[in-house]
């Protein structure tokens, strides 16, 4: 099989990738494409040899994307364009894909569903100890080995048991052989010094709890805005216990955030942001914070500095094009609607706005392409929007995408 290190193997192809890819980003397949020789234009158009079908994403429905129509008109009128799934791509360059990798190892979505009690924030707290790493980490997945499942269950049935997850985590460590710096980061949390005025009612019958303990007694409560008061009692209670947990602060501000008290909730992000710089998610929620305050060029800081972290992060991308289009910045608005849609193909508000910045941008081809996709995801969902997108596009000289006729009601 070809490896993509060593050969030219996409040499006098023009390839355009449509949908939501599994294994990389949009932009790494194009750059992918253009080290061997290639080139990775982003429509379709006569000159293109090769159309790259994502495997996630809307093209996994029975929708067809402007792109693939584009290029089966291509193909009807006498063109050449190799419409081709993501796998087969992959198989070309050398590289493995999603129904390989699935072959081989076992995904996290099939994980989850297997241990449904494994959130993310619970998969996050054990990888960041060490008991588990992916095989594989594509733009869309994470894939383990076997070994790794019998760690997933034993975690599974700890928690079913009602362990802490410092419990839980000493519990895997007594079958592992740790080091002395592992067995000391488990040891029990003694508090220095002062600490926030939280401390247990004295009535209290409760055993003492450890600052995860509080936390997880947090995670459960702070679903329902009924049991609200309750995970806002065991968050604070966490951080009393240890005024470094960014969890905490985080889940704890978001609350503040539902219930309005944004100032509050800034002020657990900010400290979140200095205990940990390069938490993405903290950057995000206090630009959206900053966004309702009305302070947009605070908003756009932390959604920037969040995309620095983590540059694939869609909802940052969308949120920080939607500021751009409010402060009448085409181009920027533009870029990163682009940018979204790139990273997310499904995102149906994403193509909307693009439609509209296109059309004030006096581009009316892309603006009929970008609403017509719209109105493609939008089928049988939003029907006003529908008529507004049809009514922007027949006043653009276009023609809006051909409906599915409605199913015929049984005698």
């Amino acid at each position: 099989m070809p490896t993509p290190d060593d050969q030219n193997i996409f040499a006098h192809h023009v390839i355009v990738f449509t949908g939501k890819l599994a294994s990389f980003s949009r932009k790494e397949a194009q750059e992918l494409v253009q080290r061997h020789g290639g080139q990775a234009p982003p429509r379709v158009t006569k000159e293109t040899t090769m159309l790259v079908m994502g495997e996630e994403g809307y093209l996994a429905n029975i929708v067809k994307s402007n792109k693939l129509k584009r290029a089966e008109a291509i193909n009807a009128g006498g063109g050449n364009i190799r419409i081709i799934p993501e796998s087969e791509f992959l198989e070309t360059a050398g590289l493995e894909s999603k129904t390989t990798l699935e072959k081989k190892f076992y995904s996290l979505d099939r994980i989850q569903r297997v241990f449904p009690r494994l959130r993310p924030d619970l998969i996050k707290y054990f990888a960041h100890w060490g008991f588990f790493t992916p095989a594989v980490k594509t733009n869309a997945q994470q894939y383990y080995e076997f070994k790794d499942l019998l760690t997933f269950r034993q975690i599974d049935e700890l928690i079913e048991q009602g362990l802490a997850l410092r419990a839980v985590a000493q519990r895997l460590l007594q079958n592992r052989t740790p080091s002395a710096q592992v067995a000391l980061e488990f040891e029990e949390f003694k508090p220095k010094g002062a600490v926030l005025a939280l401390a247990p009612k004295p009535e209290s019958k409760e055993p003492p709890r450890t600052a995860e303990e509080w936390y997880d007694l947090g995670y459960r409560n702070d679903g329902n805005p009924e049991t609200y008061s309750q995970a806002i009692d065991a968050y604070e209670n966490a951080l009393a216990m240890n005024p470094h947990f960014v969890e905490a602060m985080i889940n704890l501000a978001n609350i503040y955030f539902h219930q309005r008290e944004l100032p509050a909730a800034a002020q657990l992000l900010e400290r979140a942001l200095a205990e940990d710089g390069n938490n993405y998610l903290a950057c995000y929620n206090l630009a959206n914070i900053y966004d309702e305050l009305g302070e947009s060029e605070k908003a756009l800081q932390f959604y920037q500095q969040a995309l620095v972290i983590f540059p694939e992060y869609e909802p940052a991308v969308f949120n920080l094009a939607v500021i751009y289009r409010r402060q009448e910045e085409i181009e920027k608005a533009i870029a990163s609607y682009e940018r979204a849609v790139s990273l997310a193909a499904d995102h149906a508000d994403a193509w909307y706005d693009l439609g509209h910045m296109y059309k004030l941008d006096h581009e009316p081809d892309k603006a009929i392409e970008a609403f017509n996709t719209f109105l493609e995801l939008n089928q049988g969902k939003d029907a006003a929007a529908q008529t507004n997108v049809e009514g922007e596009i027949e006043a653009l000289g276009g023609t809006t995408v051909t409906r599915k006729p409605a199913p015929k009601k049984a005698p």
